[in-house]
């Protein structure tokens, strides 16, 4: 008697599945048990043992593999006429219905009975269940064997019973950071606990073998792999180690340390390696360590920011560079002529300068003279104040012009000149509500925000949905990263600036000048965190003349 599908749980295995029911045993099976007990012959294309898909003319069997490389048809397709096996085939056609191979198939697209969407069908609807798309046929809503809630997984992953993906996730996540022992070490303990809380745990399982950090953490874990800085310093810095540094330093497990500043003393132990001469590497490593790491400014929090990283690299660029053209021209620092010198500095003289002023003072290229100095040239600013005013009022109304980071980010450049670097290092104690008003101290005065820029600046930090970074964010910086207890990359908030055709550089001095026509400059100084004798040379820029601004004030 012949069979039919029907939905039930399986006689042999007991999981709930589609069953091909057999009326003459009043039974039924999954395809997997019946796949389990049907008869194997060997295959007469691959020889191995498999289950007969078809035979040959001569009576061999052949499995489903060699069956679909070996099989052949002469049946047309009514899209594209090639000869070949069919996707599709149909007996009449007055339904419009067609012959139709693989490349022209599509499956059909219909309403999905759970989640509602029009998508590709999955599972073909029953007399009692509707059709369900790939998404929800993958991943439906199961009752947790597990924890007991009610939430996407799989329904038979656990001994055959339903078992959610933040189980699954968390199951996995506990055998990787089992150590030897059988226990997770004290200090990986919050890194666990951080990833569990993930909002997106399918996600995780995802991606679990092709995530090099995750690797990395198991190689931790399992005592493969030292838990220190100078472990991860030994590897190449690529992005999973600089994400699972800044994980491991949020969760604890992992002291914290200035890495701009870690990352250039590395990068000026690299520059001498390969440099022979006993005497320039020495000078070198004395140039890079002492005059310009040594020297190198750091912010309010007491860490190097990543544009001072950058100046300092390309200064110790710029010197490793002029040791390269003394070794062209078959010169050294005792019998450096003039021209040699001149030849260097008649491109990028104010990078290259500085360095050749150090030589001089250090007592080497005695035959050399430095240049005569350049008058300061004024800073170039190539925007129209009205079409940056106009451009900050349709960011300062517009909801819909970019995000609020965004929106917020662009204010403090165009109206109060702020460079990228201070406006991602700002922390929420940085804002303050008085009175119904909101001041941000970008100087040692605190400056009263317009609205609606107060707004905007009140509703950060926004929560970032970056994997550990939504559970490890460090919630004091207004702009937080990507990584982990991390604020954003002055870099990347330029990059954003720049899709609203934002300059940083030229909007800042448009905002610059305004300012020190408008102000007087001890007080805009005091505001926007600048130096006063800074805030003087703008407003002579502007030929404004506030000499008896105090008097006036008395």
């Amino acid at each position: 008697m012949a069979s039919t599908i029907v939905h039930g749980a399986c006689f042999r295995c007991g999981r709930v599945k589609n069953l091909r029911w057999n009326h003459s045993l009043d039974r039924g099976e999954c395809r997997a048990c019946r796949a389990r007990r049907a008869p194997q012959e060997t295959c007469t294309g691959c020889g191995k043992q498999r289950r007969v898909n078809a035979r040959t003319d001569d009576g061999g069997a052949l499995c489903v593999t060699c069956y679909a490389r070996t099989r052949t048809a002469e049946d047309a397709c009514d899209e594209c006429s090639s000869i070949g096996p069919l996707t599709t085939r149909v007996g009449g056609k007055s339904d419009g219905s067609r012959n139709l191979c693989v490349r022209c198939y599509r499956n059909p697209r219909r309403e999905c009975g759970i989640c509602g969407r029009l998508k590709r069908v999955a599972l073909k609807a029953t007399a009692t269940t509707p059709d369900v798309c790939p998404t929800c046929y993958q991943a439906p809503v199961i009752d947790c064997s597990i924890c007991g809630q009610q939430s996407l997984g799989r329904r038979t992953t656990n001994h055959g019973r339903p078992r959610c993906f933040a189980c699954q996730a968390a199951q996995q996540i506990d055998a990787a950071l089992t150590g030897p022992d059988g226990t997770i070490r004290p200090e990986l303990k919050p890194v666990r606990d951080a990833l569990t809380q993930l909002r997106r745990p399918r996600s995780l399982l995802s991606n679990w073998h092709s995530l090099a950090s995750l690797r990395l953490l198991t190689d931790i874990a399992q005592g493969r792999f030292d838990l220190s800085h100078d472990a991860l310093d030994a590897r190449p810095q690529a992005f999973s180690v600089t994400y699972l540094r800044a994980m491991l330093v949020a969760a604890g497990a992992l002291p914290p340390r200035d890495e701009n500043a870690a990352r250039l003393h590395r990068y000026a132990a690299e520059a001498v390696t390969d440099i022979t001469d006993p005497e320039l590497r020495g000078v070198l490593s004395r140039y890079a360590r002492w005059h310009v790491i040594g020297r190198a400014k750091t912010d309010r929090h007491g860490y190097t920011t990543a544009p001072v990283a950058a100046r300092c690299r390309g200064d110790i660029q710029a010197a490793r560079a002029f040791f390269n053209h003394l070794n062209a021209g078959g010169h050294d620092l005792d019998d450096c002529p003039q021209a040699c010198v001149d030849a260097w500095l008649c491109t990028g003289r104010s990078v290259r300068l500085g360095f050749i002023r150090w030589l001089k003072r250090g007592g080497y290229l005695p035959q050399a003279r430095l240049p005569v100095p350049v008058a300061q040239k004024d800073p170039s600013h190539d925007i129209d104040p009205e079409d940056q005013l106009a451009l900050a009022r349709r960011l300062l109304h517009g909801p819909d012009a970019a995000s609020v980071e965004d929106r917020a980010a662009a204010c403090l450049i165009l109206l109060y000149a702020q460079p990228a670097a201070k406006i991602v290092a700002l922390t929420i104690d940085d804002v303050e509500v008085r009175d119904g008003d909101t001041y941000l101290r970008l100087g040692r005065e605190p400056l009263l925000l317009i609205p609606p820029l107060d707004a905007l600046v009140t509703a950060l930090p926004v929560a970032k949905p970056f994997g550990t970074a939504s559970t490890l964010a460090d919630t004091q910086w207004l702009f937080t990263g990507k990584n982990s207890g991390t604020h954003l990359h002055p870099a990347s908030l330029m990059r954003r600036m720049n899709r609203l055709e934002i300059i940083t550089r030229a909007s800042r001095n448009t905002a610059l000048l305004h300012l020190a026509s408008t102000t007087p400059p001890a007080v805009f100084a005091s505001l926007i965190g600048i130096h006063a004798n800074t805030a003087t040379r703008w407003a002579e820029l502007t030929g404004s003349a506030w000499n008896n601004y105090a008097g006036a004030r008395r």
